[in-house]
């Protein structure tokens, strides 16, 4: 049973990045002292226009895996907005996280779209 269930944490962090979420506006609901993310799957050298606005100050980073290692291209602290671009570095899932850190939830109002070319 022990290995069974150190099995299936194993998986856990790969299941969580293979979800994706569709490209286009969003919205979510980041519990305080939580983290709620949003990812898409990009092609390498593929550009996508991302904006969002957030109702309390949250941590915000766009990050991917590579095997037990994390990412980190972008990353801004106590945001409560942003209108960027990023470029994918290689094909893969990125994901982007807002995190909560003080009391009471924040809500994010956001877009990921493709860049035009």
């Amino acid at each position: 049973m022990k290995r069974r269930c150190a099995s299936l944490l194993a998986l856990a962090p790969a299941a969580a990045v293979a979800v994706t979420s569709a490209l286009g506006p969003f919205r979510l609901d980041v519990p305080a002292r939580g983290f709620e993310e949003h990812c898409v799957k990009l092609e390498s050298g593929e550009r996508v226009l991302y904006r969002y606005t957030a109702s309390a100050d949250v941590d915000f980073n766009i990050h991917y895996h590579r095997g037990s290692e994390v990412f980190y291209p972008v990353k801004a602290t106590a945001s409560r907005s942003a209108d960027a671009s990023f470029t994918a570095p290689q094909a893969d899932t990125y994901c982007l996280m807002w995190e909560r850190k003080g009391d009471g939830a924040a809500r994010i109002d956001g877009a990921v779209e493709r860049a035009s070319k």
